[in-house]
């Protein structure tokens, strides 16, 4: 009798082991399928969006062609081309599409001009480059490191400038990762923070007020777009306008904008606007695409740039995918 209790009593161990061990497997089996289904809906999210973004795009381009070929001369921040959202809703999620006025910043590759076989040093922007940094109060110094460097990083020859850096700065022992000056434009300014002048100084500065942009002959942006936040920059191209009168012009600029630098002068006699380092204009050939998908528990991101060029077609420069 004994002998029996104790053969039960192992077969209802063994028999709650295999119950355990199958309910292990159960709950194994439960988790990867449930990681499968996740992966399956975040591959078909994925590839959602990334038609999503495309559609988004070729509806902002129509509408940028629109506006720009009935009035081509006038942007100002009422447009409903800045105002309108591209807004789409479902039970599950949105699409928002946002286009902005990406002019508007002081274009870092302007700080040089192309002269034969090299590029050399803008003296118009390298001007209007110190005044915005003496705006912020930067140290003279570092303001002609900065330059010197950005400079350096850009042109053709291996000749450092007073305070540049050339390949024997990047590919030493003092800078990590190694690498080489990049002799070309700058694609963003996020490639600023590999000059050594650069950390020097709040990086802020330069997200708020800068950009890179191919399109480097000039400062070049439109002032009926501009913020009241964006004082320095219309303040940096005139040598004759202190920053309160820089604020005063944007305060006081028509909702409707202007369209040309007379009408910029006979609103605002008193403003000296004589020998500019830059170039006004009242439009923009230079836009943002911010394109913003939330669907069930996933969300992602797109930013494309626009250009609107001279046969009054916009196209897709450029593209940067988040989340996906």
């Amino acid at each position: 009798m004994h002998r029996n209790n104790k053969n039960k009593g192992v077969v209802l161990i063994s028999v709650l082991l295999i119950v355990l061990l199958l309910s292990s497997i159960a709950v194994m089996i439960g988790n990867n399928f449930l990681i499968s289904l996740k992966r399956a809906s975040y591959l078909e999210f994925q590839s959602n969006s990334l038609n999503i973004f495309r559609n988004v795009e070729s509806i902002a381009l129509k509408k940028i062609d629109i506006e720009l070929r009935f009035n081509a001369n006038n942007l100002n921040k009422m447009n409903p081309l800045l105002t309108n959202d591209l807004i789409f809703e479902s039970d599950k999620g949105m699409i928002i599409g946002k286009i902005t006025d990406s002019s508007s910043c002081f274009n870092i590759n302007t700080l040089v001009k192309r002269s034969n076989s090299n590029y050399e040093e803008n003296m118009n922007a390298t001007a209007a480059f110190r005044k915005i940094m003496n705006l912020y109060e930067v140290d003279n110094n570092t303001i002609e490191e900065i330059i010197d460097q950005i400079i350096d990083w850009i042109d053709l020859d291996s000749n450092p400038r007073t305070y540049g850096l050339e390949d024997y700065f990047y590919s030493g022992p003092l800078n990590n990762p190694k690498e080489y000056s990049g002799m070309r434009l700058f694609f963003s300014i996020n490639e600023l923070k590999g000059i050594p002048a650069i950390r020097k100084v709040d990086w802020m500065i330069f997200e708020d007020n800068f950009c890179a942009s191919y399109n480097n002959s000039n400062i070049t942006f439109n002032i009926n777009t501009l913020d009241l936040s964006d004082s320095f920059l219309l303040s940096s191209i005139f040598p004759n306008i202190a920053n309160a009168d820089a604020e005063f012009i944007i305060n006081s600029l028509p909702q409707e904008g202007i369209q040309s630098m007379t009408m910029l002068e006979e609103l605002f006699p008193g403003i000296d606007f004589a020998s500019p380092n830059g170039d006004i204009s009242f439009s923009s050939k230079s836009y943002k695409l911010q394109t913003i998908i939330n669907y069930e528990d996933f969300s992602s991101e797109s930013i494309s740039e626009i250009y609107y060029g001279a046969n009054k077609n916009s196209y897709i420069v450029s593209r940067i995918y988040n989340g996906i």
